[in-house]
């Protein structure tokens, strides 16, 4: 640990530096970044700017003032956080036949990270391929997102077979994703059916540093025990995503066995 924290005698497991690319966070900011102003915004990047690579925005920054939305993206990229669009934000564009409009946009914008998903949107293989073959081509850094949000609630009844995650995690790398996006919903439905061993077949398959694995967005005990799953197989160097922004530094502290979920299960630098 740096000198000049705290503890800083403590030792923890080397973390990657920023720019990082592997042992990402990614926040859901999405909501936040609508809602919450600029004050609440310094703040956050003051504490805990150094382990946020990623922020996700959306479409609720529709709702409120352009040139709030324009400064409060400028802070993000002045302390090294990337703007991240949100997949549900491209679906609704892909649905709606706007994908040029939107890439233009978000270029203007000065957000340069796109998630592609077909989460809820019932969008076949090649055209998601196509997405992100078009995105990579306007030079924007893709993450692709595998999985549905909507299992067993007016969506599919079942988890995606193991096999199909694969294939089309696999694809997606292949026409140029940065990382894929594992759905939380996906991860969430195989551990209540105790079956995080095809988790890890996902892993061993894709590879875990081209993964960004979801947590859910819940409170705090309930999202450790994903984190801490990730972290415990695939090292404190492991891309988690969809993270509160007031968990920042929790994770962190688990990421580092710090906390009682990975206390003796990751190696000190």
């Amino acid at each position: 640990m740096e000198e000049n924290k705290i503890f800083h005698f403590i030792p923890v497991p080397k973390r990657t530096t920023k720019p990082r690319l592997t042992g990402l966070t990614m926040v859901e900011g999405d909501y936040m970044c609508a809602v919450a102003g600029m004050n609440w915004l310094r703040d956050l990047v003051e504490w805990g700017g150094d382990y946020i690579d990623y922020f996700k925005v959306g479409h609720p920054m529709m709702f409120q003032a352009k040139d709030l939305v324009v400064r409060k993206l400028a802070l993000l990229k002045e302390h090294k956080i990337s703007p991240y669009i949100g997949g549900n934000t491209t679906e609704a564009v892909i649905k709606q036949g706007r994908v040029d409009e939107f890439l233009e946009e978000l270029n203007a914008l000065g957000i340069n990270t796109m998630e592609v998903s077909s989460t809820v949107l019932p969008l076949a293989l090649e055209e998601k391929v196509k997405t992100i073959r078009k995105a990579r081509e306007r030079g924007f850094t893709v993450f692709a997102e595998v999985g549905k949000k909507l299992i067993r609630a007016g969506g599919p009844q079942d988890a995606m077979p193991t096999s199909q995650v694969i294939g089309e995690m696999k694809e997606c790398l292949k026409a140029g994703a940065t990382k894929v996006v594992y759905e939380h919903t996906e991860i969430e439905q195989l551990r209540s059916e105790g079956a995080a061993r095809e988790v890890m077949e996902v892993a061993a398959a894709v590879g875990a540093d081209d993964i960004m694995f979801e947590v859910p967005i819940v409170q705090w005990k309930e999202a450790s025990p994903y984190a801490a799953f990730f972290i415990e197989h695939f090292g404190p160097n492991v891309n988690i995503g969809d993270v509160d922004p007031k968990h920042v530094l929790m994770l962190e502290a688990l990421r580092n066995g710090l906390t009682h979920r990975t206390f003796g299960k990751v190696t000190p630098a």
